[in-house]
């Protein structure tokens, strides 16, 4: 028997494991690396371009609102915040672009929308330089379903682990 919920044990962190990378990816690929690219853009323009893509994203995947958060619904982890910051860090930039005289923008002014909007998507953290995201955004809005999953395959797999090992050490 312990084989059998060993087994059933590895077989879903197989499954989990595919999905939460799919998830991870999907994200990555999606918001996190033009967020990065945004916060590195080196003029408005591109900045611009990079955070139409993120919100187009943060629309399609119906990011705008809820809370990422397993336990804890911290501010942090509150996807309507970081919406409107994206948008707002957006919309800093669409009052420089609109300005129907382009050379008449100095420079200092690029360099703070560029530099504002670098603060809104990326930060300093122990790694180094980050994109700001609310956590477990790749689970949601199935986080708490997630973490189950993640919870009961591991009780599969130690349990088994242990029931197959009792089992052989009687001779069963």
């Amino acid at each position: 028997m312990g084989k059998v919920i060993f087994w059933l044990g590895i077989v879903s962190l197989i499954i989990i494991s595919i999905f939460n990378i799919s998830w991870w990816y999907d994200v990555k690929v999606g918001c996190y690396d033009y967020l990065k690219l945004t916060g590195d853009a080196p003029n408005i323009q591109k900045a611009d371009e990079f955070l139409t893509k993120v919100l187009d994203y943060i629309e399609k995947k119906n990011l705008t609102q809820g809370n990422s958060a397993i336990i804890f619904h911290t501010p942090s982890a509150d996807l309507s915040i970081w919406y409107n910051q994206i948008k707002g860090a957006k919309e800093t930039l669409e009052i420089v672009l609109q300005r129907k005289d382009a050379s008449s923008i100095s420079q200092l002014e690029r360099d703070n929308a560029l530099m504002k909007v670098r603060e809104v998507v990326l930060d300093d953290g122990k790694e180094g330089v980050q994109v700001t995201a609310p956590p477990n955004i790749s689970w949601f809005p199935h986080q708490g379903k997630v973490a189950w999953w993640w919870i009961f395959t591991c009780i599969f797999i130690i349990g088994g682990a242990i029931i197959w090992y009792v089992d052989f050490e009687k001779g069963y």
